[in-house]
């Protein structure tokens, strides 16, 4: 008897430990009431105990205790608890859960009161072989085995499940305490909902560790380490967070935050992927956050994306089969700094592409978000320099001066889902190069503000002009000025302009989006400069000719069906000088050479012609011309015809890669 006396006093003990480990914060009374409650059934062999009559859920089953050698052993076979239940009321009835600042003196007490127990205990294990824990938050109940351990220093507490692993240690004399815990990521997935994406990366264990003193019990250090899979993304992750915890101040400060990630692999589509060697996300300084409010004082954040490449799956030939274009990408540094609440958040991001930055804000409130890029200065030789190793199409593309300036808002309404952008792009004295193109002087100005609600596009602003001084494409051209709109993605030219060839090239309303046409004007163009950029440079002539050019784009490209030029009154001439070719000409076939006397001196007063284009460049020429030659026919009137057909494209590019031509214009301008 005096055995199982004792035996019951330290199941008093035993229970009133658990309970104020496992209660919401209890008065003295309270406790000692429920102490008395329980005192009837403690016994060495008790088959169910329920704590709280208003939750018969929660219960203990088959509890066995045992007291050898001052050695107290029990076993529990269950334990039933449901997370959801209301826990037992105070004499004043419940209360709503106060701030830890206020609960302060009243947890001191509790947890002096568990140490003084905890020290009259002989050495105990406890084994309890299935707890079991039911919560609305989870689609099934969470359950582990438990093994507490109480030596005369330190009490040692177990848990293990398929969800959770975890050993909490106290040192009963500083009281220190410390948790190390592994949670299975894809077994917590199975108990809660989450989105099937996100669902997907739930792999692998996540570490948890936790340490403080119970003397301020306010304070804590935590860490968390995951490394593993995460498929549809990437190969290989790591994850790793740490800082302190303090309740009483309400607040979270966060010194350590990195992710990094290998090898991703990421479908945008069925046709594209986009793949990398590298992701990193770091914390730059330490964070601060308010627990209650999730407040951010400051979190900045740097981020860095290795050099990567979007793949694009494309049927090719009759075939079909699929071929993967690679297109590389330059890699990518972003610092980020928040600062707000989730109903109003602030982020400074200054973002360094291709030897550029690009700083500016982004602001979320009221269901809005708000991005803006102030005005920004780029160089275009920078920019240039730094694309050639990723576009192949740049590699022969030099700029040589130059200066870019960005303006960029965007406001995304949630509530609305609407989309608004506005936008300010200037370019001022861009010169350079490109396979003999040659530029400079040129001059950009866009201005954009277009408002996307559902299926509609508003737009506020649509203005776009290019200018440039001086071009040469084989044939230099100057004062060319292009006035249009970007028309939603149909680009519309309202107006082009330019001088060549000593004359004047203008036309209206013209969309670059197939079928479109227009009304190419020629005024004013000079026949000696025609012939001086034609395969014929040697001849003279002169003559100030006007047209006009049908411009009709196609699904195959630009073409000119029936143009027509004719010369201005009172007419020209043209003269063929003599040389060895059009000599031994002449010896073979009588009329080449009736032909050349005739045009060594042909004075005309009248010269029509029509002009055909097609789309791969081949440009069909009829001219007639009527005049005389002195020396040939006197005053009679002389009716010549001439056809001729060459490839637009291709005498431009002989013209441009004619070196003492390229020479020439690069002294004049």
């Amino acid at each position: 008897m005096k055995s199982q006396r004792k035996l019951n006093s330290y199941l008093i003990i035993l229970v009133s430990c658990l309970l104020l480990l496992s209660s919401a914060p209890l008065s003295a009374q309270t406790t000692q009431r429920l102490l008395l409650n329980w005192l009837p059934f403690l016994t060495s062999n008790i088959k169910r105990i329920q704590p709280n009559q208003s939750c018969p859920q929660n219960q203990l089953l088959n509890i066995q205790a045992s007291h050898k050698q001052n050695k107290l052993n029990t076993d529990i076979g269950v334990i039933d608890w449901d997370l959801n239940c209301p826990a037992a009321q105070t004499d004043k009835g419940s209360t709503k859960q106060l701030p830890f600042t206020l609960q302060k003196g009243q947890i001191d007490l509790q947890l002096n009161e568990l140490f003084k127990r905890l020290a009259a205990l002989p050495e105990t294990n406890i084994r309890i072989k299935s707890l079991n824990l039911a919560t609305n938050l989870l689609h099934k109940k969470l359950s582990f085995s438990v093994f507490i351990k109480k030596k005369e220093e330190h009490l040692f507490i177990t848990l293990s499940g398929e969800q959770l692993k975890a050993d909490l240690k106290i040192n009963l004399l500083n009281k220190d305490v410390s948790v190390e815990s592994r949670i299975d990521l894809e077994q917590i997935a199975q108990l809660i909902t989450l989105p099937v994406e996100l669902n997907k990366l739930l792999h692998d264990e996540l570490k948890v560790s936790y340490t403080t003193n119970l003397k301020s019990w306010g304070k804590g250090a935590f860490t968390l380490n995951w490394q593993g899979s995460l498929p549809d993304l990437a190969k290989q992750g790591q994850l790793s967070l740490a800082g302190d915890i303090n309740l009483l101040a309400d607040q979270l400060a966060v010194s350590q935050l990195a992710i990094n990630l290998q090898n991703v692999n990421y479908s945008l589509s069925t046709q594209q992927e986009w793949k990398t060697r590298s992701i990193s996300l770091k914390l730059a300084q330490p964070a601060l956050i308010n627990l209650s409010s999730l407040q951010i004082h400051s979190l900045p954040l740097q981020l860095r994306v290795g050099r990567s490449a979007l793949l694009t799956k494309t049927p090719r030939g009759k075939m079909q089969r699929i071929h993967i274009d690679t297109q590389k990408l330059p890699s990518l540094f972003a610092s980020i700094d928040a600062q707000g609440s989730v109903d109003h958040l602030s982020l400074d991001w200054r973002l360094s592409l291709l030897n550029q930055t690009l700083a500016g804000k982004l602001l979320y409130a009221d269901k809005k978000i708000k991005v803006e890029l102030p005005d920004t200065h780029l160089s275009p030789q920078t920019l240039v320099e730094s694309l050639h190793s990723y576009l192949p199409a740049t590699e022969l593309l030099q700029i040589k001066s130059g200066e870019i300036n960005l303006q960029l808002s965007a406001w995304y309404d949630l509530t609305k889902n609407s989309t608004r952008v506005a936008s300010h792009i200037s370019a001022h004295s861009v010169a350079g190069e490109n396979s003999n193109v040659l530029f400079d002087g040129i001059s950009l100005n866009s201005e954009l503000d277009y408002l996307f609600e559902k299926e509609k596009v508003t737009v506020n602003t649509d203005k776009l002009q290019l200018k440039i001084a001086n071009l040469f494409v084989g044939i230099p051209i100057q004062a060319l000025q292009l006035d249009a709109q970007i028309n939603i993605g149909e680009p519309l030219v309202q107006h082009f302009k330019a001088r060549l060839l000593g004359g004047r090239v203008d036309f209206d309303d013209f969309t670059l989006a197939a079928p479109s046409q227009t009304l190419i004007n020629l005024s004013g163009l000079s026949l000696s400069e025609v012939v001086k950029y034609s395969a014929y440079p040697e001849i003279e002539s002169t003559a100030i000719i006007d047209g006009v050019l049908p411009l009709s784009l196609t699904a195959q490209g630009p073409t000119i069906s029936n143009g027509t030029i004719s010369a201005r009154a009172p007419g020209g001439y043209i003269k063929v000088p003599e040389n060895s070719v059009t000599v031994a000409m002449g010896q073979v076939n009588p009329a080449v050479a009736y032909t050349m006397q005739l045009l060594s001196d042909f004075q005309f007063d009248t010269l029509q012609g029509t002009i055909g284009y097609t789309a791969d460049g081949e440009c069909d020429l009829k001219i007639a011309i009527k005049g005389i030659n002195p020396n040939v026919s006197g005053t009679q009137p002389i009716n010549f015809n001439y056809s001729h057909n060459e490839n637009i494209l291709q005498l431009l590019k002989s013209l441009r890669f004619n070196e003492q031509l390229v020479q020439q214009i690069k002294e004049r301008y």
